[in-house]
């Protein structure tokens, strides 16, 4: 009987074949809730990839509009001298170019909002199609996709415009006019504000309705929607979910805030030179890192969660790093006065010795440094500099000043600036900072600082933190500008003026100063707020198709239009975006030359309003011709732009080139 058997078994060799418990496969996947949450989560990610780190996207968006620039000024081809490197073939993607991440990112986060929609009817909803849960995740992905798609349309213009997940390697994409794009993400963002859950029901980092809310309204001024948007933001700022976080709100007891290391993270020992702590506020103390302040307080809406020590963060935010000036190694460095000798330590340590200036105000590279608009022309009021505003008052906005020469090898030679403020000029008039552009300048520290704690203590280069994505001081400065638009000078002042009386601001905006500086009042009042949290240079673009498409006339008297239906030819030649650059960004303006590399200058045109598309993301698509940006090589050979057909929100789309019949 145990022969018979044995030969049996002999003679059937499926027992040998793997059978899986179960297979990784949409079906599998997305069968409920949990499972397209995973999906969204992973779309969350890329928005936190684009603000987390030290040289990532928000940086570079900044770094192409009137609050600052490009200045790693080790690397000639950066997106400086856009003129030579402003090209197709421009590989460069890190912190001297992003053009390329914020190309091909994009489409694969919005891949991820496209999963979600294509399959939120496989688990089988209680109620179907009027499930709350449902619908709130679909809400969420036509938000994120809005999101990403808002981006890459400021960004290059008119562009490719998948609504769905390819089923199969496809290489037949066309360029969208971007005025469809923006069609289609209102009606879907419409869906959104319906069915999205407020913040108070959702774990911290998921966005809330508030959130498609701000979203929508800045698209609704794309299409010159004005009311609309100022009723969104009304709804955001009296429905209650946030407020505006002011000095009453500032816990009893609590007089200091600390923006700089005042003792050694590493031993705990004082560090020399001036305390790290500044008299608390309203504006420090919202942007605090300790105790999670930056999730309890009210004014968050929507955040990037990354708190240090805690299983799931994403790394160290660096943007100390990436925003401060490089005063501790650069090409030419900060000198002691009257010699070539470098004044600062540059030393890596976690002793008391050695590199203090570093632990102290961290060791930032100078990624990115601000105009001379940012830095200096938004504080000063008919000649007087305000500095009891409180994004700009000592401590909270930093100076070189601040910093003291602590090489010890000045010590050792009796110098006598050893442990003194660095000065830019020697007793001669001469300077002791060549590369003046990257390692000597102030910025608002407050927003930055974050103890570095977990990867390298002695570097100090900026910890994990938690961040804003949007907070309710963005949707009064949205409310103001949907005022502007309509003529409601008074209502733009009011708005602009709560942001100004929360920080402190020395004055106040009149109808008369709205009148006079235009839609200029509330781009002020923006980089005052939002410098290092906002999308800089696309609300610049945003502003200029609301200015071509009403005809109105900016403050600086000149009327812009679009001439027939490619908005991004029109704005490719002429446009305020432009105007705005050769009037607030004096490094392009004047096409300031590098100390570094002297053949490299900061140069722009009208047509680096967008930016060039990676060429090989185009050479792949053999099956169409995909457009090239306007202006740029290649975009020669482009074709006219297909007209979106608008789809009906609550359910999955079509491929809008089908829906077209385009082959």
């Amino acid at each position: 009987m145990l022969l018979m058997v044995m030969v049996s078994f002999s003679c059937q060799e499926d027992f040998l074949e793997e059978k899986p418990l179960s297979f990784l496969s949409p079906d599998n996947t997305y069968n409920d809730a949990a499972g397209l949450q995973t999906a969204l989560d992973a779309a969350l990610l890329g928005v936190m990839s684009q603000w987390n780190g030290d040289t990532r996207e928000l940086m570079f968006n900044s770094n192409m509009s009137d609050a600052s620039v490009v200045s790693a000024t080790d690397k000639p081809d950066a997106f400086v001298d856009l003129r030579v490197y402003a090209t197709p073939t421009n590989s460069r993607n890190n912190d001297a170019a992003r053009a390329r991440s914020f190309y091909a990112d994009n489409y694969n986060h919005i891949k991820k909002a496209n999963t979600v929609i294509d399959y939120i009817d496989n688990p089988e909803w209680d109620g179907g199609a009027d499930n709350a849960e449902r619908n709130h995740i679909l809400g969420t992905a036509y938000f994120l996709r809005a999101f990403f798609y808002l981006q890459l349309t400021m960004d290059f213009g008119n562009v490719a415009f998948p609504l769905t997940v390819a089923a199969e390697a496809k290489r037949d994409f066309k360029a969208f006019n971007m005025q469809g794009i923006w069609d289609q993400m209102i009606v879907d963002l419409e869906y959104a504000v319906e069915h999205m859950k407020p913040k108070s029901a959702l774990a911290l980092g998921q966005p809330p309705k508030d959130a498609a809310r701000i979203l929508l309204a800045k698209y609704y001024m794309l299409n010159t929607r004005f009311a609309e948007a100022e009723q969104l933001m009304d709804d955001v700022i009296n429905g209650g979910e946030s407020v505006l976080f002011t000095d009453a709100m500032i816990p009893s007891g609590v007089t200091e805030v600390e923006v700089a290391n005042t003792n050694n993270p590493n031993t705990g020992n004082p560090l020399p030179g001036r305390s790290g702590y500044a008299s608390a506020d309203a504006v420090n103390y919202l942007h605090m890192e300790k105790d999670n302040q930056k999730l309890s307080n009210p004014e968050g809406i929507w955040y990037i969660v990354n708190a240090p020590f805690v299983l799931g963060t994403q790394g160290q935010a660096a943007r100390i790093r990436a925003w401060g000036p490089n005063f501790v190694s650069t090409n030419l460095g900060v000198w002691e006065p009257g010699t070539t000798r470098t004044g600062t330590d540059v030393q890596q340590s976690t002793s008391d010795e050695r590199g203090r200036m570093m632990k102290k105000w961290g060791r930032s590279q100078g990624f990115a440094r601000p105009t001379n608009y940012s830095q200096y022309e938004i504080w000063n009021y008919d000649g007087v500099v305000d500095e009891q505003d409180y994004r700009h008052k000592d401590l909270n906005w930093f100076e070189m000043s601040d910093i003291v020469y602590d090489n010890p090898s000045l010590e050792e030679d009796g110098s006598p600036y050893y442990l003194k403020p660095l000065q830019l000029y020697d007793d001669n008039g001469n300077l002791t900072c060549l590369d003046t552009i990257r390692c000597w300048f102030g910025y608002p520290r407050y927003k930055f600082y974050a103890v570095n704690q977990q990867s390298r203590p002695d570097r100090q280069d900026g910890g994990r933190m938690n961040m804003y994505v949007m907070r309710i001081a963005e949707a009064y400065l949205v409310r103001a500008e949907a005022r502007f638009w309509q003529g409601d000078y008074a209502g733009t002042a009011d708005d602009i003026n709560m942001i100004r009386s929360r920080a402190n601001a020395m004055t106040m905006y009149t109808v008369g100063d709205v009148m006079t500086d235009g839609i200029g009042a509330v781009l002020d009042e923006r980089n005052r707020e939002l410098f290092g949290e906002e999308y800089r240079h696309d609300e610049l673009v945003r502003v200029s198709v609301i200015l071509a498409k009403t005809g109105q006339a900016a403050y600086n008297g000149k009327s812009y239009s679009i001439s027939g239906n490619d908005i991004e030819v029109s704005l490719s030649s002429n446009s305020f975006y432009y105007d705005r650059m050769m009037e607030k960004n004096n490094f392009f303006r004047d096409e300031v030359p590098w100390a570094t590399y002297n053949t490299t200058k900061y140069t722009m045109d009208p047509k680096h309003i967008f930016w060039p598309v990676y060429q090989p993301y185009i050479v792949g698509n053999v099956g169409a011709v995909l457009n090239q940006t306007t202006g740029y090589n290649g975009a020669e050979s482009n074709i006219e732009p297909l007209t979106h057909v608008v789809q009906p929100a609550g359910v999955p789309n079509i491929d809008p080139m089908e829906a077209l019949n385009q082959d």
